[in-house]
């Protein structure tokens, strides 16, 4: 009986062993898991949350909170945020962030947001607008007229 215990036990460590060879789950082992630069004590030092996000989302976040303090600053009010499609911002040479969904947008920063396919794409108060060379801005859209001329630069890069 205690041969047939340890064969299983070596079985179920081989097993396992086997299972973080595939490379998506020894990644993730070794990104998430094993981490030196995740260690316990790191994270006793910084009990903030806002340090928390910043350092588990990563620069997006970063860039997001930014909008967001630009946009209060601007006197933004009740601010809707016309997000531009990633395609596009690739088009124009912006690399280092990517746009999330409106959903997301709203969990880091608490600000509303709509994509250009939106149905209430008419709400849009405020546009995150790129230009080559120059990375993004914020622009405020201040007529109708303004906001299609975002949306029609937007619609070929819309899946």
């Amino acid at each position: 009986m205690n041969l047939f215990k340890f064969n299983l036990t070596l079985t179920a460590i081989f097993v396992v062993l086997l299972f973080f060879q595939v490379p998506f789950y020894n990644e993730w082992l070794y990104g998430k898991v094993i981490n030196v630069n995740n260690s316990i004590f790191d994270q006793m030092q910084n009990l903030d949350t806002s340090y928390r996000k910043a350092y588990r989302f990563g620069g997006s976040y970063l860039a997001y909170q930014d909008m967001k303090t630009k946009l209060t600053k601007m006197g933004g009010g009740a601010v809707t945020l016309l997000l531009p499609p990633n395609d596009y911002l690739k088009a124009m040479g912006v690399n280092d962030i990517s746009m999330c969904e409106p959903a997301e947008f709203y969990y880091f920063t608490g600000l509303n947001s709509v994509w250009a396919n939106s149905p209430d794409v008419a709400r849009a108060n405020w546009a995150v607008v790129a230009m080559k060379g120059k990375g993004i801005s914020l622009m405020k859209i201040k007529s109708k007229p303004q906001l299609d001329s975002l949306i029609t630069q937007y619609k070929p890069f819309i899946k």
